[in-house]
């Protein structure tokens, strides 16, 4: 979850026309429609749009105009399309996702001709920008075909027709409101008409649905057309059109501006006329490098990822016709890395002798050192140990007390990664020939204790899981534990001394799209003793021993 810049091209009008007046109006069948300025007249919009001077004569048919020198401004003049000369023009890809056109992989910055075939896969995305800034996006799970991209000669306006076969295709349109030319979204139900807008267009193999944000479109089912102003939509299905009004957007709840968990869960009211919710997430404010929707029924999503970064939540309400509503969208920032290190010993909760204590933790990959702290108190407000270091295993001398600890990873650059959980553990002052049995040091148990950071209770409620795996391998094709965990520790038997890799996932109930933290690695050396493989042990999880 790169950046991409928008690459739309400014277009500068000649004949002494401004750029920054929106007169093209879009279009309407087979005529361009024109919004009539103080001093226009047949003849310099002949010259100006059509593919002669004389042109100026079909104009004064088509319109009915008594005097081709004296126009009413404000009023709409109609200009046949068959008289505005065209050139091919193309889209250029602004942003690529695990998407393709006809068979080739899409890469920003590559440009698409007419009849392309774009296919997005179930996590791809495509934008394009056309060359009056006008852009496309095309989230997974949809085929559109680019089945018209020109402009036209004279104006620069562009001429284009996108026919959306499966899927989902966003627009804003001429977004620098320098007017638009033709610009239409057709599916196998509907096609949507445009004259400068914002709209969202949805494809099924038997319905279709036009949702406007901005503006308005005109609708089409086959003769039966509809004009649709922005906060409206219409669903076509056996060629017949619905018009409603689209659903509220939801209101978001409090999203955390800095998220430092690979998972949370983003929530919001119930909003009227919603029968369903969709959220995805942006790699920028713009909506350009959109991911997947994740489709809910209840007024949250679990939201999950593991790259650093700024990002955009997007979410929209879902009603009976299939409308979607205004995008409800909150900006925040990912910073996981270097991540925090799975902790071994002290063991959280445990009992150990005063005296020199071990503390040992895996080794995080993309760390070069680490802060360790101990404190009496679990706020770390005057820690008694700072300790800043390349090992991973220390030892220090504490008194008898209660006692935290955490640990968190240095990256190369001095940028600190998140702190591992608190953990508590007691040392008593107990002479070796008084100590009741399985009372202190219960750190040495004959287990291989880990612990990773807590999924946030919000998760945890909407069903979430840890899911841990440990294997001698980097690659975990033959994991020696694996288990499904409700808590955020477990104690496994000691494996023989070597090398291992322990890493956890995010489980949401399907084992294929759990999104894995990078392997740490632990050393396992004299002081974790040999053992049987027995099963592991961890609060309320299921465990699945492979062998």
């Amino acid at each position: 979850m790169g950046r991409a810049a928008f690459v739309g091209a400014f277009v500068v009008f000649g004949g002494g026309w401004q750029a920054a007046v929106a007169q093209p109006s879009g279009a309407d069948g087979r005529d361009f429609l024109y919004r009539v300025q103080q001093g226009d007249t047949l003849i310099n919009l002949a010259e100006r749009y059509m593919d002669g001077i004389d042109g100026w004569r079909v104009l004064q048919r088509r319109n009915r105009v008594a005097d081709p020198y004296r126009l009413q401004p404000g009023s709409i003049l109609r200009i046949p399309f068959d008289r505005i000369p065209v050139v091919r023009a193309t889209a250029q890809v602004v942003f690529a996702r695990d998407a393709n056109s006809d068979g080739k992989p899409l890469q920003a910055g590559m440009k698409l001709a007419e009849d392309a075939q774009i296919d997005t896969g179930d996590k791809g995305a495509v934008t394009l920008a056309f060359d009056d800034g006008t852009r496309m996006t095309v989230p997974p799970g949809s085929h559109v075909a680019l089945s018209r991209v020109r402009a036209f000669a004279h104006a620069g306006l562009i001429d284009v027709r996108v026919h959306v076969k499966q899927g989902e295709a966003e627009s804003n349109v001429a977004p620098k409101k320098t007017g638009v030319g033709r610009y239409e979204i057709s599916t196998p139900a509907l096609v949507t008409g445009v004259r400068g807008t914002r709209f969202r267009v949805q494809a099924s193999d038997s319905v279709s649905t036009s949702s406007v944000l901005e503006g308005q479109v005109t609708a089409q089912a086959g003769r039966r057309a509809q004009g649709i102003k922005a906060g409206f939509g219409v669903q076509a299905s056996g060629g017949r059109l619905q018009r409603a009004a689209l659903p509220a957007a939801p209101r978001l709840g409090a999203i955390p501006e800095l998220v430092q968990t690979p998972c949370f869960r983003a929530t919001w009211q119930p909003a009227k006329g919603a029968a369903a919710y969709r959220a995805a997430v942006a790699r920028d404010s713009a909506l350009t490098e959109l991911g997947p929707y994740q489709s809910t029924q209840a007024p949250g999503a679990n939201i999950c990822g593991d790259e650093d970064g700024d990002y955009t939540l997007v979410v929209q309400s879902i009603d009976a016709l299939g409308l979607t509503s205004v995008s409800a969208t909150r900006v925040f920032t990912v910073r996981l890395h270097p991540e925090a290190p799975f902790t071994t010993e002290p063991a959280n909760g445990k009992v150990y002798r005063s005296g020199e204590v071990a503390f040992a933790w895996a080794s995080v990959s993309d760390a070069a050192s680490y802060d360790m702290e101990v404190a009496d108190a679990q706020s770390f407000a005057s820690p008694l140990i700072r300790q800043h270091g390349i090992d991973v295993r220390l030892s220090k001398v504490l008194g008898a007390g209660t006692w935290w600890w955490r640990v968190r990873s240095v990256a190369p650059d001095g940028k600190t990664g998140p702190w591992s959980d608190a953990l508590r553990f007691r040392l008593l002052d107990v002479p070796p020939e008084s100590v009741p049995a399985a009372a202190v040091n219960a750190g040495n148990d004959g287990k291989l204790h880990a612990h990773w950071p807590a999924l946030a209770p919000e998760l945890t409620a909407s069903g979430a899981r840890t899911r841990v795996q440990l294997a001698s391998e980097s690659t975990f094709t033959k994991p020696i534990v694996d288990i499904v965990s409700e808590g955020s520790e477990a104690a496994m038997s000691k494996p023989p001394a070597g090398v291992y890799y322990i890493r956890t996932g995010v489980d949401l109930g399907d084992a294929a799209s759990v999104i894995y933290s990078k392997p740490q690695r632990i050393d396992v050396g004299s002081f974790v003793g040999d053992s049987s493989r027995s099963p592991v042990q961890s609060g309320g999880g299921s465990l699945l021993l492979n062998d």
